[in-house]
């Protein structure tokens, strides 16, 4: 169930995104029969095209789900997949041992929902990313009396998704922000760019609907998110009040500047790093201006917080007016402690799983469960691997199996491992240093050399006595080797790293990677 992807951290240096290791799904493909997924969000789908160039079933989503992921196979050319099948809430399938149904949730991207595998040992149900929204508009509402009628016939187990567990009180309603944006929008004295993850159509459709009602015309920027945009609207899950509102870039720059707002969005559909070459001058269509008012949708996860404060102070330099969303709501598309808790009376589960975000959230929705009376006993934190069995009537952890993650660089699927990843970040503190000598083994003498470069480590014009020095040290490591009857290149190679490493940490107390290239003749 869900097939998804997520960013890197820091320390992942030049990864794309991190998708999980399928190899224990390789060695079992004779018991996986379809793919389900809950919502078109990447942490959902983002890494079904890897999955699906291994692994051959069909695949079950909703009408905008399965949209989005023909899409995003069409970027995977070599993937060659189209078993792909539409359900809605009132689908019902039948496997081997197991019928499958699904209910409507709420979430900020329409056609979501949840999943419901009726066994002989009961009903397992995995609720995907929810909230619950009173106010909810047509298309995000949840079936909560769906999700009640589920409960009331019995819940084997719940799995529920975590990522909001630590926050007190309820998620606030998307219906509050909707004055808010208009306002700004009426306010903003020029031009206003909106920085919105592109599949957070919520978000994007009261940015629509807040620019028609200030006579303000829409200009999209960002192939991920063009493309998010023309799937919903040509299957109707965005709403346009007029047949004009969204008009091309190059159009909308003659426009007066109290005319226009620009929707924007970055790479892998995440703005942040987007608006920040905006405010460089290295974007290649649109770039901050003096006046502008830049209108941020985004809540930051605690790992891009950094990257988000860095990125307003930019924006403040660059003479434009900054806005974000009202801290008094707490504004996201998860459940907070008061959803969670509703869920769990609702579906009334004998034993509980809580998914999705870091170990610290599932305990803290672990402890959601013991104060609506789920026995400590009855729930399980379960880490990567862990296998829960449920045998003779009772739920236990069992073995584990093998869990990692595949990390996505560029064309490369899990060809990054520690040891690339160790190289890089060492490259990034301190450089490299690369020795380049030419010798002759007969005569036993450099014809050429040493030529010392330097990347990242010192500045060179600067540093010459260093260089000189350093080239003395390696000059006097391959002579000796040369005159050494037993000469190995290996032993050549390592004393000039573990010689040169020990002076240059001497003057500089810095370790640079050096990299000696020695060539014969």
């Amino acid at each position: 169930m869900d097939a998804g992807l997520m960013f890197p951290e820091d320390e992942l240096l030049g990864i794309d995104v991190v998708i999980p290791d399928i190899k224990y799904l390789e060695d079992n493909q004779e018991r996986i029969e379809a793919i389900f997924l809950t919502h078109g969000h990447e942490d959902a789908i983002g890494a079904l095209p890897y999955i699906l160039a291994k692994i051959k079933a069909p695949v079950y989503g909703t009408e905008l789900t399965i949209a989005l992921v023909k899409a995003a196979l069409k970027e995977h050319k070599k993937v060659r997949f189209n078993d792909f099948h539409i359900v809605d809430e009132k689908t019902k399938l039948s496997f081997p041992n197991v019928d499958a149904e699904f209910f409507r949730t709420t979430h900020s991207i329409p056609d979501s929902v949840g999943i419901v595998l009726n066994t002989s040992e009961g009903a397992i149900v995995y609720t995907g990313d929810f909230k619950f929204d009173q106010s909810a508009k047509l298309g995000y509402e949840t079936s909560l009396g769906r999700i009640a009628e589920i409960g009331e016939k019995g819940v084997l187990v719940l799995l529920s998704d975590s990522s909001e567990a630590e926050h007190a009180g309820a998620t606030s309603s998307d219906s509050l922000i909707d004055e808010e944006i208009r306002h700004a929008f009426h306010s903003a004295p020029g031009r206003v760019i909106v920085a919105c993850v592109a599949s957070n159509l919520v978000r994007l459709q009261q940015v629509l609907d807040a620019s028609f009602a200030t006579n303000r015309k829409v200009a999209i920027v960002g192939k991920e998110l063009e493309r998010v945009f023309d799937i919903s609207v040509r299957l109707n899950k965005i709403q346009l009040q007029s047949e004009d509102l969204v008009i091309p870039l190059k159009e909308a720059k003659k426009l007066p500047q109290d005319r226009l707002v620009i929707i924007e969005t970055g790479n892998l559909g995440e703005p942040i790093q987007s608006l920040q070459l905006m405010t460089q001058g290295k974007h290649p269509k649109v770039n901050v201006e003096k006046g502008d008012t830049i209108y941020i949708t985004t809540t930051p996860s605690p790992s891009s917080e950094t990257i988000l404060s860095k990125t307003i102070d930019m924006l403040y330099k660059a003479d434009a007016t900054v806005l974000t969303m009202n801290r008094d709501l707490f504004v996201s598309g998860h459940g907070s402690q008061d959803d969670l808790k509703l869920m769990l009376n609702l579906m009334k589960p004998k034993y509980f799983i809580p998914v999705h975000g870091e170990y610290r959230m599932l305990v803290a929705h672990a402890k959601l469960a013991y104060q609506v009376g789920i026995p400590k006993s009855n729930v399980f934190v379960a880490g990567k691997g862990e296998v829960i069995e449920y045998k003779n009537g009772r739920m236990t952890a069992g073995n584990r199996v093998f869990a990692g993650n595949t990390l996505i660089d560029g064309l490369g699927v899990g060809d990054v491992g520690n040891i690339v990843l160790r190289d890089r970040k060492l490259l990034s503190e301190d450089g490299i240093f690369i020795v380049v000598v030419t010798l002759n083994r007969k005569s036993k003498a450099i014809i050429s050399g040493p030529e010392i470069i330097s990347r990242g480590f010192i500045y060179v014009r600067e540093s010459e006595h260093l260089l000189e020095k350093s080239s003395e040290v390696v000059t006097k490591i391959v002579e000796k080797n040369l005159q050494d009857k037993e000469f190995e290149w290996a032993k050549l190679k390592q004393d000039i790293r573990d010689q040169l490493n020990r002076y240059l940490f001497e003057q500089t107390k810095r370790r640079p990677m050096i990299l000696p290239i020695i060539m014969e003749v």
